[in-house]
């Protein structure tokens, strides 16, 4: 799995632009090489990527704070080195292990991110990432069950949410779309 992990960064790295922001994590870490990001990520853990607008990469992964604390983040790359990193979730476990095992991000037009996650036994979330103010939306649970196979998908203010849910022995597709960017959903 790091070597998958390493090989994604690796793709990513090209030419990158460093974001400005406030919300920091505050562990003097913002400037990590994407390499020894790779070795902080538990082995069940995965990083979504994808490309601002400019086309640089921005990752999302579980990041474990100084006071070990495990929630999510994102950042940006320069050079092959993270740049301001951003806290997304809080009252994250301080448990060992990967607690974020499947994420997905999704650019929302010139104004931020889309973002997915499932939580371990607690189901899977969406929120919203403003890419100025680095200000992140309410978590909105899309579900309580456990889940697999997390897409997101975007084509102007239409935002997919497609998972399989894991009930009994058996896969179901479920799939929500919100027309407005995100603020409201219904199930489809």
């Amino acid at each position: 799995m790091k070597h998958q992990i390493i090989g994604i960064i690796g793709i990513l790295i090209g030419i990158s632009v460093a974001y400005a922001g406030t919300e920091v994590a505050g562990d003097g870490q913002d400037d990590v090489k994407l390499r020894q990001m790779a070795d902080r990520i538990p082995s069940n853990c995965r990083v979504a990527a994808t490309r601002d607008t400019n086309g640089q990469p921005v990752f999302l992964w579980q990041y474990t704070f100084s006071d070990g604390t495990r929630d999510l983040v994102m950042a940006t790359s320069l050079e092959g080195r993270l740049q301001g990193i951003r806290r997304v979730t809080y009252g994250g476990s301080q448990a060992a292990g990967c607690h974020f095992p499947l994420l997905a991000i999704a650019r929302g037009g010139n104004w931020g991110w889309h973002l997915a996650w499932m939580r371990m036994r607690k189901g899977l979330f969406y929120a919203r990432m403003d890419g100025e103010a680095w200000v992140s939306s309410p978590p909105k649970r899309m579900t309580t069950a456990d889940v697999t196979q997390v897409e997101l998908l975007t084509n102007d203010s239409r935002v997919s949410l497609s998972w399989l849910e894991l009930a009994n022995n058996v896969s179901m597709p479920n799939l929500m779309v919100s027309d407005d960017d995100g603020r409201s959903w219904s199930k489809r």
